[in-house]
């Protein structure tokens, strides 16, 4: 038997694989001596193979956990690694973990073997729709609950790490626990440090959608004093006016809804509205011509065609508030 676990959510499959784990020690082998656990990137092929082979001792069933190894295996270790997972024995439960996608395990012979069985699906990142009902989930099972407010701030700020929101939730959950409320409201989620950051930058991005020049050059001094980097600051600026840019040809189009335009870059609807709202600051043409600026200093950031990315952000901000100016 084979339990195939795969997917650039790590956060996810790792559950997954703590919660197979646990049932295996809970039902099966409380001993935890028919428990082994493999690293493919250092272990050799006899070893895989001597693991997977080995009778159970004093059970009925012994699990092998195989992390990273299709991922690892070389060209001459490809195809025997596929035999070997096709001649699993009965007795042995091997749960086979790849922390990359299917687009990198694409062309493996042993990945060719599995993608198709009866498994788990693919470990993607969240979308909007899905990352809401996994973070409510997942407060749940903190034993907490979110108020209304404490959902809208929090889901413009959460991302879509997994890894970076459990941590958030664990820390969430404990102060709802801590006041006694089992309620985590928008005050508690301001409170997070790491959150607070993160609401400034969106604070940030907001300035430059709705072309407050001004505000949006003040709150940049804040942003780098607090430790955020120039070339961090460009790249959310490159997304956020890309996000304007397609909300604004939506518009065009007479179908600029925060649904749509959530599907279409893969953003959460609080996100999608406010970019469907600030993208009527702009023309289209305006827009357009910005992006293609972010894009231009990136290029030359990398060439190394200007000494400091802080140019870049400065002649940005500079160009939307003259722009604003322009009748």
């Amino acid at each position: 038997m084979i339990l195939f676990l795969y997917g650039e959510d790590t956060y996810r499959s790792k559950k997954k694989l703590d919660e197979i784990r646990a049932k295996f020690l809970r039902d099966i082998d409380p001993s935890g001596l028919n428990l082994h656990q493999l690293d493919g990137e250092k272990a050799e092929l006899d070893d895989i193979r001597s693991a997977v082979s080995a009778s159970p001792f004093l059970a009925k069933k012994r699990m092998v956990v195989l992390q990273d190894a299709i991922a690892n295996a070389g060209k001459k270790e490809a195809e025997p690694l596929a035999e070997l997972m096709g001649a699993v024995p009965e007795e042995t439960i091997l749960v086979v973990r790849e922390r990359v996608g299917a687009e990198e395990l694409e062309g493996s012979p042993a990945f060719d073997k599995l993608k198709n069985g009866k498994f788990y699906p693919e470990f993607k990142p969240l979308g909007p729709k899905e990352l809401q009902a996994w973070i409510l989930a997942e407060a749940k099972e903190r034993g907490v609950e979110f108020l209304k407010d404490g959902l809208a701030a929090y889901l413009p700020v959460a991302g879509n790490d997994a890894w970076k929101i459990g941590g958030e939730l664990d820390a969430l959950a404990a102060t709802a626990r801590a006041d006694g409320t089992g309620k985590i409201g928008a005050e508690a989620v301001r409170s997070l440090a790491h959150l607070q950051a993160e609401q400034s930058v969106f604070d940030f991005l907001d300035a430059v959608g709705t072309r407050r020049g001004d505000l949006a050059a003040r709150l940049l001094d804040a942003l780098l004093e607090q430790g955020e980097t120039e070339v961090a600051l460009l790249s959310r600026l490159q997304a956020h006016v890309r996000g304007l840019l397609v909300a604004a040809d939506l518009s065009v189009l007479g179908q600029a809804t925060k649904e749509r335009l959530a599907r279409e870059i893969g953003v959460h609807p609080f996100a999608a509205a406010k970019l469907v709202s600030q993208s009527r600051y702009f023309k289209p043409h305006e827009l357009e011509r910005l992006y293609v600026k972010l894009i231009d200093a990136d290029e030359q950031l990398k060439r190394g065609g200007w000494p400091k990315a802080r140019t870049a952000l400065d002649l940005f901000l500079a160009d939307i508030a003259d722009t604003a100016k322009t009748p």
